[in-house]
């Protein structure tokens, strides 16, 4: 059953994302989708819903919330698991909306960050 939340916006487009409650739906959704559409899709499971999203396969960069650090601005700093899905991720910023960001190690060792500085 797919569901909406506004509390998970897309960044690209600024639109809710449709929302799965089971794994398998949203499986099913982006094996469809991906059927009619040049761009390949695949599924996550969104840590702030707990829902399952769609995502272009070329922009899939996993993370999860860190239990640790907190951005300049007081907010939950996102954990990429690999440096290079940090880096895929920020080449992505980068492109979309022109802000250039390096990565670091998160010393609570819970993957890698991005950020400004």
């Amino acid at each position: 059953m797919k569901l909406t939340f506004d509390s998970c916006i897309s960044k690209k487009t600024g639109q809710p994302l449709a929302a799965y409650e089971y794994e398998f739906e949203a499986e099913s959704a982006a094996e469809n989708a991906s059927l009619f559409s040049q761009t390949p899709l695949t599924y996550y499971e969104c840590s702030r819903c707990d829902h399952w999203h769609l995502t272009p396969k070329d922009r899939y960069t996993p993370s999860h919330p860190c239990d640790f650090c907190v951005d300049s601005s007081g907010e939950t700093k996102e954990s990429y698991q690999t440096r290079t899905g940090a880096e895929k991720r920020a080449a992505i910023l980068r492109r979309e909306i022109g802000i250039h960001l390096r990565l670091y190690e998160c010393p609570h060792q819970t993957g890698w960050h991005l950020t400004k500085r």
